[in-house]
């Protein structure tokens, strides 16, 4: 799972909630022009106002968001027209009055036989190859570690179930209001 955009929309939800602005580059506003309010791209999303998150590789080419606008033209091929989910645009549908309808969305899933490529251990073997070498590379100044895609995550996943999550406190007090709302009790420390 990964987002084909420079972030996922919920670090536009974090950055809104702290409060902080994002980095130029991440996204627009409703004229197309790059914009540092996570807010606005929020409520633009929500208005469908225009704007958003910019593909991998930023704006136009110099970069290479081209390539980016088409992994996400791919992703949303094999997700949503190959599954017939809604695609584009048509994710959130509304009623012609503006309510939301229930979205359709649609996953891909792909699965490869690897010993139909070659052997499973030769493949298992050269996978730990290209971990090692990648790990061992040398390292910009200043990193003390190199990482293999997913590898920080699952550190933290194991930390936080060692130590516990932190809460944000604007989340826990959205959270202690909802619970009030629904009348259930609120048992979260923060």
């Amino acid at each position: 799972d990964m987002a084909t955009s420079t972030v996922p929309r919920g670090k536009l939800e974090v950055y809104h909630r702290l409060e902080k602005p994002i980095p130029l580059g991440w996204a627009t506003d409703e004229t197309g022009q790059p914009t540092a309010d996570p807010g606005r791209v929020l409520e633009n999303f929500k208005k469908r106002a225009g704007g958003g998150l910019l593909p991998l590789g930023g704006a136009g080419e110099l970069l290479g968001g081209h390539k980016g606008y088409g992994l996400v033209l791919w992703v949303d091929i094999f997700c949503a027209v190959l599954s017939g989910a809604a695609y584009a645009d048509l994710v959130y549908p509304k009623t012609p009055d503006g309510k939301p309808l229930p979205s359709e969305i649609g996953h891909f899933f792909g699965a490869w036989r690897i010993d139909a490529f070659r052997p499973l251990e030769e493949f298992k073997a050269a996978m730990d190859d290209l971990q090692r070498r990648l790990k061992s590379a040398p390292k910009a100044e200043g990193q003390a570690r190199i990482y293999i895609h997913g590898e920080k995550e699952y550190e933290e996943a194991e930390r936080r179930s060692r130590e516990g999550i932190p809460l944000n406190p604007k989340v826990a007090a959205d959270l202690r209001a909802i619970a009030e709302e629904l009348g259930v009790e609120y048992s979260l420390e923060g």
